[in-house]
């Protein structure tokens, strides 16, 4: 979930990002629902109930409807845990052209309507000619049922209600929760969670992975997850994301970033070289590269830089096969790493 500043989850932030929308009217709306489309997407694994189905999300919406969802859409990085939990999303929405997106490297998107690729700009007709049963978004703290994140505003987020029922994963606490939460809303969708399961394997490995980490972060090596533009250094505050929250859970030793601000504290070039870390991780989405980075006179010296132990940041879907393959990578670079900032 949330790795570069036009991130930063704040209402006001979100509003600037946002750019023009076209409205749907609401005959389109009403004339594009869900009624036509019962089958999931090609590639989903759920098997839903005939019965009824009723699921409370994290901003305490009850959605009740007459029977499970099959055809689902989703925000971007919800979508992309979905697909890793079996269930193929018929149309996404998202910051960035999904084909750019790291997220979505494993994924065959021609299954799927991308109905929007800057933020808040979401195309109304392609999402209900898509014909979801239910719209899965992410939201963080401040959000509510009538306003929350992946929206342009209020009155957008009520005209995708006419075409269907949204539902929101809260990215706040510990990853290990948000995964959790992503479990509970697929298995209500008629994704077997249960043992045996790909998901109990996923989950096996997830847990492996956990121990992993917590091992090779007794070196005690220190780390900053950063981003960089040219505005400068942003450098992430771990207990404000929920996957560096649950590194640090397990032991891994995040230096201590300062500022007021939610989740990035934001340096100058100037002043790249506040903090020392032995090992620095870079964002994946849109941040400057190695050789960018290493033409900033600041940057360039600092140890992790010097001693070649700046490595990337994934950008990491909530889902247990997201997360085990990046915790695999970061227990290695903290197994191998040296001290170098002390």
């Amino acid at each position: 979930m949330r790795r570069t500043p036009d991130r930063s989850h704040s209402l006001g932030r979100r509003r600037l990002l946002a750019g023009g929308v076209a409205l749907a009217t609401a005959l389109v709306l009403a004339a594009c629902g869900s009624d036509g489309g019962d089958a999931p997407a090609a590639g989903s694994s759920a098997t839903p109930s005939s019965g009824p189905w009723s699921y409370t999300d994290d901003l305490g919406q009850t959605v009740e409807l007459d029977k499970t969802p099959v055809r689902i859409a989703a925000y971007g990085d919800a979508a992309a845990a979905l697909w890793h939990f079996g269930i193929t999303p018929v149309a996404i929405f998202t910051w960035m052209a999904p084909q750019d997106d790291s997220m979505f490297d494993d994924f065959d998107l021609s299954q799927t309507e991308v109905v929007g690729e800057t933020y808040g700009e979401i195309s109304l007709e392609k999402l209900a000619a898509a014909k979801p049963d239910l719209i899965v978004a992410t939201s963080y703290d401040g959000d509510t049922p009538d306003e929350m994140y992946g929206f342009k505003d209020k009155a957008q987020l009520a005209k995708i209600k006419e075409i269907a029922p949204v539902v929101a994963v809260a990215q706040v606490g510990s990853m290990k929760d948000v995964i959790e939460t992503n479990e509970e809303l697929v298995t209500s969708l008629g994704v077997d969670t249960g043992e045996g399961s790909q998901v109990a394997e996923d989950k096996a490995a997830f847990e492996a992975a956990s121990d992993d980490l917590a091992e090779a972060a007794k070196s005690g090596l220190s780390v900053i997850p950063m981003y960089a533009d040219g505005d400068g250094l942003y450098l992430a505050k771990a207990p404000d994301d929920p996957a560096l929250k649950y590194y640090q859970d397990l032991g891994v030793n995040f230096t201590k970033i300062g500022g007021k601000d939610y989740y990035w504290e934001i340096l100058s070039w100037e002043n790249a070289d506040r903090y020392e870390a032995d090992v620095l991780l870079n964002a994946t989405r849109n941040s400057y590269s190695i050789e960018q980075l290493g033409e900033q006179p600041t940057f360039a010296r600092l140890a992790a830089f010097k001693a070649g132990q700046v490595h990337d940041w994934d950008t990491s879907s909530m889902d247990y096969p997201s997360q085990t393959k990046y915790m695999e990578e970061l227990a290695g670079w903290l197994g191998s790493d040296q001290d170098v900032a002390s």
